[in-house]
């Protein structure tokens, strides 16, 4: 989906450009990531009906890093998220309350 204004939300893609379908728990998790990475995301689904795929939408402006990102993390697997989360607390990253 393009879209002519930067702002304008569309869904995150795979490479082969069809959205990515998540299940919620999916979603939340690469919602994380793209907001440790600076790129906002809204989570769209229809949470009464769970047997639905959930989106990820993000400005169009930065679906295609936001693509590149959680292709990274895929490629990365469980050892580079680990080793991403060591990083980040050992950087004084984070988030507080």
């Amino acid at each position: 989906m393009q879209s002519s204004d930067p702002l304008d939300l569309v869904p995150v893609t795979e490479e082969d450009g069809s959205p990515l379908e998540l299940t919620e728990m999916e979603a939340i998790e690469l919602k994380n990531l793209l907001d440790a990475n600076g790129i906002d995301a809204v989570i769209s689904g229809v949470e009464m009906m769970p047997n639905l795929p959930y989106r990820l939408m993000v400005a169009a402006g930065k679906a295609a890093e936001a693509a590149r990102v959680i292709a990274e993390a895929r490629a990365a697997g469980p050892a580079g998220a680990e080793e991403a989360e060591r990083e980040g607390e050992a950087s004084g990253g984070g988030t507080s309350a």
